[in-house]
């Protein structure tokens, strides 16, 4: 489980390990996976995946759409492939097989039990609720509670064993509103022209649907009214360029679609916990 934990960049988000447990949360660009882990991995979407590819324990890759609340679960010596096309941001829970086992017994009765992954695109309201709780938590920072964080992974396991495991499965449901292709064209469309000014009605347009309709469809596929994604994009776009860049934080502020810096840094303490020059100091670039 370390190595599997060691194998996931620290640019990528905040970790936490304790007692064969262990929790990230990740935001990285498009990219691609091949790994068979040596723990158990339950994956929670925090932000929708459009044409996202996965081929678990065969060759066959299945491509579809992952919405926000989507779980995806990797039995330890699965081999996974997964391929993702736009910027993600999820929670990642690695599950030691003993301490699985162990949650069994106290649950079961029975250290015996098989992981059973859901269908690309299975939306779990449950993970998705304790997956914000754990993102939350890191928000804080340096004053995140590692009390919390183990309740959080031992809830989420618990949760597992009892609707996606042998001991106790349930139907799948899957949950939509907009339509794949509609999805790819609007967050393409948001993207494309963060650093602009972005309106509903543009965006329904884009979508091919009434305003009402998508503000609707978008906060059920999405999980987030329009106007909270774009902003958590910007917020995104924001971070990448102080970590990444030597570009003032005016320019910076401009690039995202904040239309100042002062706006940006209110914004990122109020949602992240933290300014962007405490975020450049860590990247090493003050």
């Amino acid at each position: 489980m370390d190595s599997l934990l060691r194998s996931i960049p620290d640019a990528w988000g905040p970790k936490h390990r304790a007692g064969g447990l262990a929790v990230t949360r990740t935001r990285t660009g498009p990219n691609e996976i091949a790994l068979t882990p040596s723990a158990h991995m339950a994956l929670v979407m925090l932000t929708p995946q459009p044409n996202r590819e996965v081929a678990l324990g065969s060759d066959r890759r299945r491509i579809g759409l992952a919405p926000v609340g989507a779980l995806e679960v990797v039995p330890a010596g699965a081999d996974l492939f997964a391929r993702w096309v736009t910027e993600k941001e999820n929670v990642l829970f690695i599950l030691d097989d003993e301490r699985l086992a162990d949650l069994a017994i106290a649950e079961f009765d029975t250290a015996n039990f098989a992981l059973e992954p859901p269908k690309v695109g299975t939306i779990d309201k449950t993970a998705l609720m304790l997956a914000r709780m754990v993102r939350e938590e890191f928000a804080r920072g340096e004053a995140a509670s590692a009390l919390c964080l183990d309740s959080l992974v031992i809830l989420v396991s618990t949760h597992l064993l009892r609707t996606r495991s042998s001991l106790a499965p349930r139907r799948e449901v899957f949950v939509g509103g907009l339509p794949p292709r509609a999805l790819r064209a609007v967050l393409d469309h948001i993207k494309d022209h963060l650093a602009e000014s972005l309106s509903v009605a543009d965006l329904a347009w884009v979508a091919g649907l009434s305003p009402g309709h998508f503000l609707r469809a978008f906060r059920t596929t999405v999980g987030q009214a329009p106007h909270q994604y774009v902003l958590d994009q910007r917020l995104m776009r924001a971070e990448r360029l102080i970590a990444t860049s030597g570009l003032p934080l005016k320019a910076v502020a401009t690039a995202a679609g904040f239309c100042s810096n002062s706006h940006m840094t209110a914004t990122m303490r109020r949602l992240r916990g933290r300014a962007p020059s405490d975020l450049r100091r860590e990247a090493g670039r003050d």
